[in-house]
């Protein structure tokens, strides 16, 4: 059974639909101030130079670094940092500084952060790094976005498919969702969504993906039941959504 780690999912999605992921969380920023015309840049390279990608078995977090143009014709850099870890790191805010900070001395920009917290601590949210010695004190804080703390209501954002993505998200932080035949049941529930919605193809293809395998099923079968309940509500065979998925995630590993 093929399985797609949480973070090469959230660095997909992210970028597969970074539009709506600027409308999704920063609403009035990306109406009034965004140029959309001129497309995004994603700095994986750029970041990787910063920190350069794990060896062996070591943690793995799913980052980005985008190069947004505001209407202006000014740069934007936004750092974009997903803990989907289920316990409480102490060193998250003092890697969200380090990021902040090697970033600015590097590059000299202008950085927006956010921290999307996936995590199943209720009493574990991270907003501020703050350092304190002798008479020197320094306080950084960014924005984070607990998954943990959201309704379902208010993940649902109309005629956004990041909400979708966001859906799926915390459907999987309820530990009786992950069993198989709960999975079929809320996961065919946001296929249905999906196709209500009656979003762009290309979008549905990849948020179908990430549904698919943000929580592994445990049996193929359940998998292959998933896969045909999405073909009936679709009306259509399978259009390659698995195969196109995976042969963009290979390239971007």
């Amino acid at each position: 059974m093929y399985h797609i780690s949480k973070d090469t999912l959230w660095k997909g999605i992210i970028e597969d639909l970074f539009d709506d992921f600027l409308h999704y969380f920063f609403p009035d920023w990306a109406s009034q101030s965004v140029d959309f015309t001129k497309g995004f840049e994603f700095l994986d390279k750029e970041l990787d130079e910063l920190y350069p990608k794990p060896k062996g078995g070591q943690k793995r977090y799913a980052d980005k670094l985008v190069k947004v143009f505001t209407r202006e014709g000014q740069e934007q850099w936004l750092l974009i940092h997903i803990e989907v870890q289920g316990y409480a790191d102490p060193n998250f805010t003092e890697r969200m500084f380090d990021y902040f900070l090697r970033i600015r001395e590097r590059w000299n920009q202008k950085i927006m952060a956010l921290a999307i917290l996936t995590d199943e601590k209720i009493d574990y949210h991270p907003k501020r790094y703050e350092y304190t010695y002798q008479d020197t004190r320094l306080q950084y804080e960014f924005a984070t976005f607990k998954v943990l703390e959201k309704s379902e209501e208010a993940l649902n954002i109309p005629e956004n498919p990041f909400s979708i993505v966001m859906l799926t998200a915390k459907k999987a932080l309820e530990k009786s969702n992950r069993e198989d035949q709960a999975q079929l049941i809320w996961k065919t529930d946001l296929v249905k969504k999906l196709k209500e919605a009656n979003y762009a193809t290309d979008k549905i293809r990849k948020i179908l993906n990430f549904i698919r395998y943000y929580v592994n099923f445990k049996k193929e079968d359940s998998l292959t039941k998933l896969n045909q309940s999405i073909q009936t509500t679709f009306k259509q065979r399978n259009c390659g959504y698995r195969r196109s998925y995976f042969k963009r995630s290979r390239r971007k590993k």
